[in-house]
């Protein structure tokens, strides 16, 4: 069963992947932004702990009906490791959908000033986000 929120109705569980780089800055916006606006109607957001998702997943009482996997890019890390643990996403939502512009791929951490990041594109990842537990409820 998936939880509810004080009014009744289903909450949804997002796991967003822990991507790195200009990716996790674009990321990290979008969840700020998402989490604002529907921190209601969530159970809980895993990011950059995705292996361990499936045992939050399971320990929150969360529904793979309800459940939504948010990737980096294309190799959809957040989904592989829910679906490993027999998790199917009901909706994945994938940043390189939302970004017109090619991005690099996860780099290390070294580097903290991503001057090509537009607040176009990481409002666009969270209407998508938002987008995605629409479809999931």
């Amino acid at each position: 069963t998936c939880q509810l929120a004080g009014d009744g109705r289903m909450r949804v569980m997002v796991v967003v992947c822990g991507a790195n780089g200009e990716r996790s800055l674009i990321i990290e916006k979008a969840v700020e932004k998402f989490a604002r606006e529907n921190f209601e109607r969530i159970i809980q957001i895993s990011a950059c702990t995705v292996a361990a998702s499936p045992i939050l997943v399971r320990m929150s009482g969360g529904d793979p009906e309800h459940l939504v996997a948010v990737s980096g890019c294309r190799n959809r890390c957040s989904e592989l490791i829910l679906k490993r643990a027999g998790m199917v996403p009901k909706v994945s939502v994938v940043l390189d959908d939302a970004v017109e512009r090619e991005l690099g791929k996860c780099e290390s951490c070294a580097k903290f000033m991503f001057p090509d990041i537009k607040e176009e594109e990481w409002i666009s990842f969270a209407k998508m986000m938002t987008d995605a537990i629409d479809r999931a409820l």
